[in-house]
């Protein structure tokens, strides 16, 4: 991920003029590749928040994701990890089976499977409500792209970690950057998308070597309007910029 980073630089900053923001499953979201606590951290499953936060953010009705599933019980797997986590665009993997759809076979075998149309059926109503919803996450998990541009990977198992801390806690979060994100309000008037995406009630900040100094300000103006920050196990200095 550092090595993404250093050459493609904020996946925020990638994502605002993209009409449906999205990420790459390839099979890592089986059940048995999610991640298993090893007192380390370092892989993290929880991705597809990369995805949706952006969709959030910019106001974006879509959320898509390449091989949302496959077929059977892991494929359906597949789908509802990443529907809970904002996803409503998948792009399922049908295997087209070679030799159907007539020739002298006695019982030739449909060219699609029949369970593929069953997993739409199934998730298109959950589609379809988390592309018409309002986002209503209201805690904003601090995503330290600076520190993946600069190589550094110490703040990947502390996001890691609280991101399945909270979400096990059933506390949904988007993550959040220090320049998109502002407080909500106390009673709160705006009822569109990208207004209820961009505010936040709670920003947590994993353990961080590096923060720039405006990205530190910004905290600060984001605690003083009252929003609440909880910096977690902070060993930061702060950057230019």
């Amino acid at each position: 991920m550092s090595d993404s980073y250093s050459r493609q630089g904020d996946y925020f900053r990638d994502m605002r003029k993209v009409g449906v923001p999205g990420i790459d499953n390839l099979s890592q979201l089986l059940p048995g590749a999610v991640h298993t606590p090893d007192g380390t951290w370092r892989i993290n499953n929880n991705f597809p928040k990369l995805a949706s936060s952006a969709a959030h953010l910019f106001g974006r009705p879509k959320v898509w994701s390449e091989d949302g599933g496959e077929l059977g019980i892991d494929g359906k797997y597949q789908l509802d990890y990443q529907l809970v986590r904002g996803i409503n665009a998948m792009q399922l993997r049908v295997p087209v089976r070679a030799g159907s759809g007539g020739g002298n076979a006695a019982s030739p075998a449909p060219a699609v499977p029949p369970q593929a149309p069953m997993l739409v059926v199934v998730h298109q109503p959950g589609r379809l409500l988390t592309a018409i919803r309002t986002p209503a996450a209201q805690v904003g998990l601090y995503h330290p792209t600076r520190q993946h541009v600069d190589g550094r990977r110490g703040s990947r198992p502390s996001a890691t970690k609280l991101g399945w801390q909270l979400l096990e806690h059933q506390v949904d979060w988007d993550t959040s950057t220090s320049s998109r994100s502002a407080p909500c309000p106390p009673s709160p008037t705006a009822d569109s998308r990208t207004s209820a995406a961009r505010c936040n009630r709670a920003i947590v900040v994993p353990s961080s070597t590096v923060i720039t100094r405006t990205g530190l300000e910004r905290f600060q103006a984001f605690v003083k309007a009252g929003g609440q920050g909880d910096f977690r196990g902070q060993n930061s200095q702060a950057g230019g910029g």
